[in-house]
């Protein structure tokens, strides 16, 4: 039963807490890569931006259920990918923004010191202004990741699917309270689990990120006393 949760039942594998995380990092990392392109265009393009805002606002005020439900019956996505592409919509429109409002928070003096420095405008967004925003914003991106580990996990239907099924067995086979305490417990420790694992890894991978963009500012070779 143990094994169920972690990869699903046999028919319906991969599920269980594997199928979780795998949606989760999928869907997180699309969000992000999309979300900073989002943020990028709004406030390089303000009137522009105003569009994509309102588009953003409307798929935050979308439940979660109601988008994936959307998404599997209006198109022709099978239910694994509609799910998955709602939760990447679903992240997109909070990552978005929460970078966006960083973002557009960037010093104006410490921009006015790169040009000073001769940093071309895309370096500039690359390895100055990128950093900065991921850095400040990484505590409310870390939040809502954990909130979307929670809304993933009952997307793919670990406390439905898998949890159901083992209540019927066990159920079926006339358990006492320490079986169902022991299902009960194992689910609530491989959730959080995982969460913690979350909170510790992602600090961890910011200053890795920082760390690679700070080598390859460094690195990069100079021409007349520009960068190239």
């Amino acid at each position: 039963m143990i094994l169920n949760l972690l990869i699903g039942l046999p028919g319906d594998r991969p599920g269980g807490l594997v199928l979780t995380l795998v949606c989760f990092f999928a869907s997180g990392a699309g969000a992000l890569m999309v979300g900073f392109v989002y943020a990028v265009i709004c406030v390089a393009l303000p009137r522009t931006g105003l569009v994509f805002q309102a588009a953003s606002g409307l798929v935050r005020g979308i439940p979660l259920i109601l988008l994936v439900y959307l998404l599997a019956h209006v198109s022709l996505f099978t239910i694994r990918a509609a799910g998955l592409l709602a939760l990447t919509l679903y992240s997109f429109g909070h990552v978005g923004e929460i970078l966006r409002s960083f973002l557009i928070a960037y010093p104006r003096p410490a921009a006015d010191q790169a040009r000073l420095m001769g940093i071309g405008a895309f370096h500039e967004w690359l390895v100055l202004r990128a950093p900065w925003t991921l850095w400040r914003s990484w505590g409310a991106l870390l939040t809502h990741w954990i909130s979307l580990l929670k809304d993933t996990g009952a997307l793919v239907v670990l406390g439905i699917g898998e949890l159901t099924t083992t209540a019927k067995l066990l159920s079926e086979a006339s358990p006492n309270f320490r079986q169902w305490a022991l299902i009960l417990v194992v689910a609530a420790l491989l959730y959080f689990a995982a969460t913690l694992t979350l909170i510790r890894l992602m600090p961890w991978a910011a200053g890795q990120l920082l760390r690679i963009l700070q080598v390859q500012r460094d690195t990069t070779p100079k021409i007349g006393g520009r960068y190239a």
